[in-house]
């Protein structure tokens, strides 16, 4: 028998180690305000770097696979650098429906530079991922690429959109190289880290005026709209969609009304791993 057309949800799943994934889904509310969201930050296992490969494929794979049964969704975003250069063709295979990653804005940051040189900050793991150095060999070739593997920017990035605490110290080491004296064309830098953009407005007042700062979220944005071809979801405001965690965020009425702030509607504090 001839399987019949998937039901619309009007709904995706969202996906990351922590909150950074806030900035694609910031970026798809945009673009498609009917959606629902559905967003999984996996603060167990934060930050995904720390994981291998395998390990990472196998706990994405899982999550994914089990909330999805749980609440089927039109498509799945990994909105996260790190997990998206690993699990996506696992994930493929798992899933039914359309998967979208993320990928670090170098071909945009390459055809932009005036000087030649741009830069490319990520997470250690995404910086050494195959993946990076193709997408550099691809569509960077004519430039100078500086790429910067910063341990601890994601750690900074969580607790700056928690509290609004920042050691500045900190922050000044992970972007030291980028203020090197070699690299002074700089002209353009990717944050390849969905972290990374709730840093956006300190991280150039470090850089200065000249360094153009390129993320990812509108165009993944673009990508799912794409995906799922459905024009409704242009228009209207989102009804909502549940925050779910698996370490669980940190306690307060404040943080709650900050993650209602982002467009979810509750906060569910479970261990998806063995509750879905």
């Amino acid at each position: 028998m001839q399987k019949g057309t998937p039901q619309r949800t009007g709904a995706v799943w969202l996906l990351d180690s922590g909150i950074g994934g806030l900035t694609i889904s910031r970026a798809i509310r945009r673009r498609l305000p009917g959606l629902v969201q559905h967003y999984l930050a996996d603060s167990a296992a934060f930050p995904y770097g720390d994981l291998s490969g395998d390990a990472l494929i196998e706990r994405v794979c899982d999550l994914i696979s089990r909330v999805v049964a749980h609440c089927p969704v039109d498509a799945v975003v990994i909105a996260c650098n790190t997990a998206s250069t690993v699990v996506l063709p696992a994930l493929r295979e798992r899933l039914s429906v359309p998967v979208v990653g993320v990928v670090p804005a170098i071909r945009p940051a390459a055809a932009a530079s005036a000087s030649g040189v741009i830069g490319v900050l990520a997470t250690p793991g995404t910086v050494r991922s195959a993946h990076v150095a193709t997408l550099i060999e691809r569509f960077a070739g004519h430039c100078r690429v500086l790429t910067v593997g910063a341990p601890n920017l994601a750690a900074l990035a969580e607790q700056y959109w928690y509290d609004g605490t920042l050691d500045r110290q900190a922050l000044a080491r992970e972007l030291a190289p980028l203020r090197a004296a070699e690299w002074r064309s700089l002209d353009q830098l990717v944050l390849g880290c969905t972290h990374y953009p709730l840093l956006r407005e300190v991280i150039a007042a470090q850089l200065g005026d000249h360094v153009s700062l390129i993320d990812s979220g509108d165009a993944v944005a673009r990508r799912l709209e794409a995906v799922l071809a459905a024009p409704g979801l242009k228009q209207g405001a989102s009804a909502g969609g549940c925050f779910y965690t698996t370490g669980g965020p940190r306690d307060g009425t404040d943080l709650a009304a900050r993650i209602r702030a982002e467009g979810f509607r509750e906060i569910s504090r479970i261990d998806l791993i063995s509750s879905v």
